[in-house]
């Protein structure tokens, strides 16, 4: 007996539409279910660890030339508002990296505008970074002896 071959390989325009369609409404029950505050939290926390890879990109960038690097942090009104990890050279600082921005309803604070490495990777202070959602929170901190960086939740 022969075997009658499909002639349908794909799926039609009206099934891809509907797919797209079912999707749609999934996301938007998401986003109706969840709410904007667990948006905002994700973008803390996806904040919390675009700035602890900052600050070991700094270190690691201090350790391999020579160079102290730094965390310039930009506040206004007490709060951050955006961070560029900068070179300290003999002929003056030298923006490494790109200007990055505290996304919306993120409220970051630090004890210091200056998080800067030594040429041996040490911190040359104590730094506490605290990221604040909506309704979770995270701190960045530097051991000022290793250098080393931290990122823990303290949502309470």
């Amino acid at each position: 007996m022969a075997r009658r071959e499909s002639s349908r390989r794909a799926m039609s325009l009206l099934e891809l539409a509907a797919v797209g369609a079912m999707l749609a409404l999934l996301t938007l029950a998401g986003i109706s279910r969840f709410g904007h505050g667990t948006l905002a939290n994700g973008g803390a926390e996806g904040f919390a660890r675009q700035l602890s890879l900052a600050l070991s990109h700094a270190r690691r960038g201090t350790i391999a030339s020579g160079d102290n690097h730094y965390l310039q942090l930009s506040p206004a009104s007490g709060n951050v508002t955006s961070f560029a990890l900068t070179r300290r050279t003999g002929g003056g600082d030298v923006q490494v990296g790109q200007m990055r921005t505290v996304p919306q309803d993120v409220t970051v604070t630090s004890n210091l505008k200056e998080l800067e490495f030594d040429f041996d990777g040490t911190a040359l202070a104590a730094y506490s970074v605290s990221i604040a959602g909506p309704d979770r929170s995270w701190s960045v901190t530097v051991v000022p002896l290793t250098g080393s960086v931290e990122t823990t939740e303290t949502t309470p």
